[in-house]
């Protein structure tokens, strides 16, 4: 774990939430594929890779390079296991030092700052894990509440859709049915004004009272459509802040890149 000991998690996985969508990342990007890409006889650019880093040489002027040092990734949850495991070590290493039956020297005393230290730092690091994942977590289930609110919402509607149905008792033509869901998606999908539903009725011979359950049926079934299209969005957001997630600590940034122009 030699290069993760001064590493900041909590500022570089903010990084990577924040900062990966900035133009210097996505000149990174470009720069990467470029030199990923197969080359080709109109490249203004030859490639070398040379000590870890990515040299881009202007074959008009080879003096003029671009050094790419690249990002360094690690899985934060593999991390926090190791650290699980070494603060133990520490602490059986501690733990002897201090039940030793010889007398403790000044190498013991030596040895035990150092495994404090150790030991502060890998806690530090262990709580910065934690807060990712329970801040994570804590977003998770309260999606996952929103969603059970709106599941109930869409059994209320259904249920309220069926009822509205069972109680229309004269069948409409699908032409004059169109016409309806038309007038109710004008009216900024409110039921329109009885005076309205009482000229539909007249033109079509349809009972008023008909025409009103017709329209208590259209609003029943678009507030059902509501609540599923809110539960589908909610499900999306959900997957994709799972995806994110996992590929975030998979993945994260331990070292930004750097770009020498």
């Amino acid at each position: 774990m030699e290069y993760e000991n001064n590493v900041n998690i909590k500022k570089m996985y903010k990084y990577q939430l924040e900062d990966l969508d900035g133009a210097e990342y996505e000149k990174y990007l470009k720069y990467l594929n470029f030199f990923y890409a197969k080359p080709h006889s109109k490249d203004k650019c030859n490639r070398e890779y040379i000590n870890d880093k990515y040299v881009l040489i202007d074959k008009s002027k080879p003096n003029k390079k671009i050094i790419i040092t690249p990002a360094q990734f690690i899985n934060i949850q593999s991390l926090y296991i190791q650290l699980k495991k070494r603060c133990d070590e520490i602490l059986f290493k501690i733990t002897n030092i201090i039940e030793t039956k010889n007398e403790i020297t000044e190498a013991n005393h030596r040895e035990f700052d150092i495994l404090k230290k150790e030991y502060i730092s890998a806690k530090e690091k262990l709580k910065d894990i934690e807060l990712i994942n329970d801040e994570h977590y804590k977003k998770i289930e309260e999606l996952f509440a929103k969603k059970i609110d709106l599941l109930n919402d869409m059994a209320k509607y259904y249920q309220k859709r069926e009822e509205s149905y069972s109680k229309i008792d004269v069948s409409i033509m699908e032409p004059l049915k169109r016409k309806l869901i038309y007038m109710y998606k004008v009216n900024n999908k409110k039921i329109p004004q009885l005076a309205i539903i009482n000229k539909v009725a007249k033109e079509n011979n349809v009972p008023s009272a008909e025409i009103e359950k017709w329209f208590d049926w259209i609003e029943s079934v678009h507030q059902y459509m509501v609540a599923k299209f809110e539960i589908n969005k909610l499900d999306n957001t959900i997957d994709k802040m799972e995806d994110d997630y996992d590929l975030n600590t998979k993945y994260m940034i331990i070292k930004k890149p750097i770009i020498e122009e």
